[in-house]
């Protein structure tokens, strides 16, 4: 009867909390990854490995979107570019989502680290020597060049062939808000690809640049999205006619591989600029948190007109908003320079208030709402009933189980923080200690808690306290106690974030009823200058076709979306 109850009770814990996808702020229902295709096999280790990244990503992150992940095609290999801003969290992310088996080309130096060399290892990925990683001599140089243009023949072999390659084509890891300085290998292995192919009969390969979108890559429980644009156009290739053309110069200095530089070359700036334009690339990262904030003020001022539906939006539907307020601003810029300029800076000496009283567009709107005695009165429940439970239920778990290896992680990411090149890891420097730390501690600990609830030799069977629970618990082998507990604490930790992000709800809404209360905010004015904003904002697309409108059309390679943007 025990071991029934608790049973259904560790069902109904994961059902809650198993990870996040329709809802942003609470645990819903598991991902629906998708199925591999038929026709591409997939090794059991590869599949192991899967697994282990998808139960961490969901962990990792409140929110997974995946967009048009279905569109890829049907055959023919495909090589996969994208932007590389969140160190190893961005290849553990595609192998997540991406149907079939991905390969991966990871710098040489990772295959050397204890437990990381042989995870990558059975991910299948090859090794790249970069000059950074090396002692830079001329025998080192003419050894890692070998060793690279066989890794890229390597890889063009498995996309001629029908398999999925994975490559950032930037080289490196950063902080940077747009892509920097992309390298030739991407092209150079499309380019062996289809020479491969059509010697061999086998279908016409594809390159597809990737949209990769974090919140923030780099902290816990923030949200993410993937999504797949169409396959690259691939100019005629080297010889053909309509190739690109060399210049007498390049042919002077390369001789027979200038066309193939010169393409090379070609599909690289194409490539740049497809991942600039589909990861929504800014000059500073200030510029991109004011397109995201002039999308959030249009969302809630439609929201409020009843032209948009209520509540926050899923991150793929925000991310096409902050799209769309890119490319018709980037246009009216060039359109309208000085309307542009005027509106830019009204919206940044609001953003700077809206900063210092730490608002958001939507906690400004419905004020007597928020300030009503029923809305405090609701908060304030809520707020109780998540402490309580967090105290009453789950903390003694969470606290004795997450806080200590938290703790460590943290201080150890801190102090790593402070090397400025670690700043573009630390959220892979974060998971991969998180993944080796907790289960480490979950099994110190787990034994002597067993033994110290049911052990018939505990001293905690000597204390009559008023419960019927011990007893109970006192039935059980201690061995078996210690296996529930080791069970347990995953369970209340991710319990405890549900709860924990209840009550944060509950206390911001607590916190800015009483500001709203106060007199201390010109609300009048504030208002005002919000909603005009917002006006001004909502109508900056007007009359103009954008993307995701279904006369919408993405632009050719080489093309940002403001340049393609049309009036009706």
């Amino acid at each position: 009867m025990i071991s029934r109850q608790i049973l259904t009770e560790s069902q109904t814990l994961l059902s809650s909390c198993r990870g996040l996808n329709q809802n942003p702020d609470a645990f819903g229902r598991a991902m629906d990854w998708g199925k591999d295709p038929d026709n591409f096999p997939v090794s059991k280790g590869y599949k192991r490995i899967r697994r282990i990244n998808r139960a961490l990503m969901e962990t990792w992150f409140r929110e997974i979107s995946l967009v048009d992940i279905d569109t890829l095609p049907d055959e023919g290999g495909i090589l996969f570019t994208t932007w590389h801003p969140g160190g190893m969290i961005d290849p553990m992310l595609m192998m997540t989502a991406i149907p079939g088996s991905l390969t991966f080309a990871a710098k040489h130096t990772l295959f050397k680290m204890p437990i990381i060399g042989r995870v990558v290892r059975a991910a299948g990925a090859k090794p790249v020597h970069r000059a950074q990683d090396s002692n830079v001599t001329e025998g080192d140089n003419t050894n890692r060049s070998a060793k690279n243009s066989s890794l890229i023949e390597s890889l063009g072999d498995a996309v001629a062939t029908g398999g999925r390659v994975a490559i950032f084509p930037e080289g490196v890891t950063h902080l940077e808000p747009h892509p920097v300085r992309l390298r030739t290998g991407a092209a150079r292995i499309l380019l062996h690809a289809i020479r491969k192919a059509r010697d061999e009969n086998h279908p016409q390969p594809h390159v597809i640049p990737l949209g990769l979108h974090y919140s923030d890559q780099h902290r816990f429980r923030e949200r993410v999205s993937l999504q797949v644009n169409q396959p690259l156009p691939i100019p005629p290739l080297p010889g053909e006619v309509g190739a690109p053309e060399p210049t007498a110069e390049d042919v002077e200095e390369f001789g027979e591989q200038a066309h193939d530089r010169v393409w090379c070359s070609v599909i690289t700036e194409h490539l740049r600029m497809e991942m600039n334009r589909c990861n929504q690339a800014q000059e500073t990262w200030e510029d991109r948190e004011l397109v995201w904030r002039a999308r959030r003020m249009i969302h809630v001022h439609r929201t409020l007109a009843n032209q948009a539906p209520k509540g926050p939006l899923p991150y793929d539907k925000a991310l096409l908003g902050s799209r769309r307020v890119r490319a018709a601003w980037q246009f009216q810029a060039a359109n309208d320079p000085e309307r542009t300029q005027k509106t830019e800076s009204r919206f940044r000496e609001h953003h700077e208030e809206m900063n210092q009283h730490g608002f958001r567009s939507w906690e400004i709107t419905n004020r007597e709402e928020r300030i009503s005695k029923r809305s405090l009165f609701k908060n304030m429940v809520y707020w109780i009933w998540s402490i309580s439970w967090m105290l009453g239920v789950v903390s003694w778990g969470a606290v004795i189980g997450s806080i200590p290896p938290y703790m460590f992680t943290r201080l150890v990411t801190n102090k790593l923080g402070k090397n400025e090149s670690n700043k573009s890891i630390m959220g892979t420097m974060k998971l991969l200690l998180s993944v080796l730390v907790y289960p480490i501690w979950w099994l110190l600990i787990s034994v002597p808690i067993g033994w110290f609830i049911s052990s018939p030799s505990s001293p905690l069977q000597d204390v009559n306290l008023p419960s019927i629970i011990l007893p109970l618990l006192a039935g059980f082998p201690w061995p078996l106690m210690a296996i529930i507990v080791l069970l347990w604490w995953p369970l209340s930790a991710r319990l405890h974030l549900k709860l924990y992000a209840r009550a944060s709800r509950s206390w911001r809404a607590l916190r800015l009823g009483f500001k709203l209360r106060s007199g201390d905010v010109d609300w009048e004015s504030l208002l005002k200058t919000h909603a005009s904003l917002a006006q001004e904002l909502a109508t900056i697309g007007a009359g103009l076709v954008l993307p995701g409108d279904p006369d919408w059309i993405d632009p050719e390679p080489g093309v940002d979306d403001w340049q393609v943007v049309r009036s009706r």
